[in-house]
């Protein structure tokens, strides 16, 4: 009874110890998940608010920056008479309500407003009638920007909504006549983001002191409280029958945030995180991005809600690892009180134990000092295609086990070197079933050890392939437009950056084309999404095919496409040939006639471009020249090239 009792608290020891080790293993595996998904919610998050950044720039330079507008602003700041303003204020609205009413809500931004020098509301084309409000007070943007006359960008609250502002000075003749903002909805940051990746639910969470508690009166009905802490509040989707389903799925995963984590801890501290959640044997994700204003302070949560079932596949396989770790020490266990004891029991403790791993779903090896095997299990014989004759005494190595490099010596083998240096090894390996199929494995490999001397290894495996392959189908969906197949706009960024790198070094120009179907909208409207989507595939499949190699082509979003060219040679006047002589190719191909299911289609691209070298100009600089060239083609001609 006291060798049993000591043998026991040995192996309980070991188990603890061993559980200790397999829960970290999880809380690591687990944490990695968490890190890549808030890593693509962070970087999307940034590439959509610079894109936004460079549409916006470009608006306030063509559309604000005009004489007839400047005009009306010199004569607001010269007078101080309300009547007088009220005329120039229906003025501007008239003169620019066209571009409110269409391509600033063809962009869904639902915020456009003029401020004078004083800092006072003279305009919202959102809220025409609110006007005349000072806004020093309530608007770190508004004070900043009368103080420092530059431009600002960043997440703000507001009078009538908060959001992404993004507020320029209007200098004209050196004189100083106020500042204009043009602000997007979290909604239409989501909306963008949606497209590069992929969630069930969202919500934002604000802060009071920036919402509720700083909107006109008449706007407060808009914020109710967030169920997650009292200082927050959500937007009211009360009476929007859209978002009932939606608010359904978020209240189930908010109660279980609720009643099991501190999630009212975790927002004081002000950094992203995520809570991983296994409900029902189903698993959730909340991913939760911190929003910081322009004077660095917390004001906002980008909260996303999704389903993971890699969560409940780690809590799986940690589990059956806890199980198997428990067998495994458990028949150690038994062997050594039987050791002890110098019994005759060594046919029994193997019957035992063969009982045991024919009941669990995993395939279970078990190997003799020289690598031959002497056992399988039911699982094992059904994965492998082998019966236990067929490979008794065969040597596992050669016959089942697929190295990397043919004819790869035993010695090199690490489920062998586990055995022979008597150590545990886990890892990922493959395998060779008896049809020849190759597959891949996640095992444990642990030595039988005898008197310091090894008698044999037990190995527990399970086929991992269909995960393996999930798990690239998903990283290629995080790179990948999902209606092209071509890089999307994140993998198009990284590839940017490198290839600005690499310019430095190899002192050769590249170049990059924006390319904007013409009246592609027309086409949506008239014959329905679904031929969009077709016109999309064969221009991307056309621009593949016109493409050399080495280069890249994206869909950049919505109509329009990004080609990131290479080695245009040293000189910089015959790269621009190159260049453009490429973007006519791209146009010719393009003005070919399109079979769209039943419809003959004939389309038009507008293509601006640029070109550089030597770290000469950065990412959004690049970006925002070819857009800018696009554009101009787009105002003048349509059907062009201009390389700038």
């Amino acid at each position: 009874m006291r060798k049993i009792i000591t043998t026991s608290f040995l192996v309980c020891i070991a188990y603890i110890l061993f559980f200790s080790y397999v829960h970290s293993r999880m809380e690591e595996e687990r944490n990695l998940v968490l890190a890549h998904e808030n890593k693509i919610l962070e970087t999307s998050y940034k590439a959509i608010t610079q894109m936004f950044s460079i549409a916006i720039e470009n608006y306030f330079h063509y559309v604000v920056m005009q004489p007839s507008v400047l005009n009306i602003l010199h004569e607001v700041h010269d007078t101080n008479d309300s009547t007088q303003k009220a005329t120039l204020r229906d003025a501007l609205y008239n003169l620019l309500s066209p571009f409110y009413n269409n391509d600033l809500k063809r962009l869904e931004i639902r915020q456009f407003q003029f401020h004078t020098a004083k800092g006072e509301s003279f305009l919202r084309f959102h809220a025409p009638s609110e006007y005349g409000d000072d806004l020093l007070a309530v608007r770190p943007s508004i004070r900043q920007i009368n103080d420092e006359k530059i431009f600002i960008s960043g997440f703000e609250g507001g009078r009538t909504y908060q959001g992404f502002r993004y507020v320029f000075p209007i200098i004209d003749e050196k004189i100083y006549l106020g500042s204009v903002e043009i602000s997007l909805s979290y909604n239409q940051i989501e909306r963008e983001l949606s497209k590069l990746i992929h969630w069930e639910e969202h919500t934002l969470l604000l802060k009071k002191s920036i919402s509720s508690e700083l909107v006109f009166d008449t706007h407060k009905q808009h914020f109710v409280a967030s169920p997650l802490s009292e200082e927050y509040v959500t937007e009211n989707q009360e009476n929007d029958p859209s978002h009932l389903l939606k608010a359904e799925v978020i209240e189930k995963i908010n109660t279980i945030l609720k009643k099991r984590y501190s999630v009212e801890k975790k927002l004081q501290e002000g950094k992203n995180f995520s809570i991983p959640m296994v409900e029902n044997n189903v698993g959730y994700i909340a991913n939760f991005h911190a929003i910081y204003d322009l004077s660095n302070t917390l004001v906002a949560y980008a909260v996303t809600y999704s389903h993971l079932d890699e969560l409940v596949n780690i809590q799986h396989k940690y589990i059956t690892s806890l199980l198997f770790g428990f067998l495994i020490f458990l028949m150690l266990g038994i062997g050594v009180y039987l050791l002890v004891e110098q019994s005759q029991k060594t046919l029994h403790k193997k019957i035992q134990f063969e009982t045991i791993v024919e009941k669990t779903i995993n395939g279970v090896i078990l190997l003799n000092a020289k690598g031959e095997i002497t056992f399988l299990n039911a699982a094992a014989t059904s994965i492998l295609g082998y019966s236990l004759n067929e490979v008794l005494m065969q040597d596992a190595h050669s016959l089942i086990h697929v190295h990397q490099q043919n004819n790869n010596p035993k010695e090199k083998c690490p489920i062998l070197n586990a055995m022979r240096y008597q150590r545990t090894y886990i890892g990922e390996e493959i395998f060779c079933k008896k049809n020849g199929e190759h597959f891949i494995v996640h095992l444990n490999a642990t030595p039988f050890v005898q008197d310091n001397h090894n008698i044999g290894s037990i190995v527990i495996f399970r086929d991992i392939t269909t995960e393996k392959k999930t798990k690239e189908m998903i990283e290629h969906l995080a790179y990948y437009d999902s209606l092209t197949e071509l890089p999307n706009r994140k993998l198009l960024l990284d590839r940017l950056s490198y290839t600005i790198a690499n310019s430095q070094r190899t002192k050769e120009y590249c170049g990059l084309l924006f390319i904007d179907l013409d009246n592609f909208k027309i086409l949506n409207d008239t014959q329905g999404h679904e031929y969009g989507d077709m016109l999309l595939k064969q221009v991307a499949r056309r621009l593949s095919e016109n493409l050399r190699t080495g280069d890249t082509v994206s869909r950049f979003g919505g109509d329009e496409f990004v080609v990131l060219v290479t080695k245009l040679g040293a000189n910089e006047k015959e790269a621009k040939e190159k260049l453009a002589q490429i973007g006519y190719k791209i146009l010719q191909s393009i003005s070919e006639t399109f079979h769209l299911s039943n419809l003959a289609y004939t389309c038009t691209a507008s293509i601006g471009g640029t070109i550089f070298r030597d770290g000469d100009k950065t990412v959004n600089t690049i970006l925002r020249d070819a857009d800018l060239a696009m554009y101009e083609v787009k105002k003048e001609s349509k059907n062009e090239i201009k390389i700038i």
